[in-house]
């Protein structure tokens, strides 16, 4: 978070049970691998910003959006992240903080 965010390190994160795969291949340094590594297991988590932080991205990110759950889903390339990740946050956010619609 610190690295690709500026995200402080005690910031809070919220463990998510979303657990997937990436193909080794989808990495540019793979090749660099031992042969017998075919996939990568991807772990997903959000985080609860303090009040005041600003994010800072690495250089390897040109930018970042706060976005509805809906907005956000279309950007997203990987099903595990889109359907899965980002759906279970969704979920976990709104029980923990319902919308209050009046």
């Amino acid at each position: 978070m610190m690295e690709e965010a500026g995200i402080p390190p005690d910031a809070r994160l919220v463990s998510l049970d979303t657990i997937a795969s990436v193909l080794a291949i989808h990495f540019a340094d793979s090749k660099l691998w031992r042969p017998d590594v075919y996939v990568v297991p991807e772990r997903a988590f959000g985080v609860s910003l303090p009040e005041g932080i600003t994010i800072t991205l690495s250089h390897e990110h040109s930018e970042y959006r706060w976005l509805p759950y809906e907005e956000a889903a279309k950007l997203l390339k990987w099903d595990s992240n889109r359907n899965d990740a980002l759906w279970e946050l969704n979920e976990r956010l709104c029980r923990d903080h319902p919308v209050r619609t009046s």
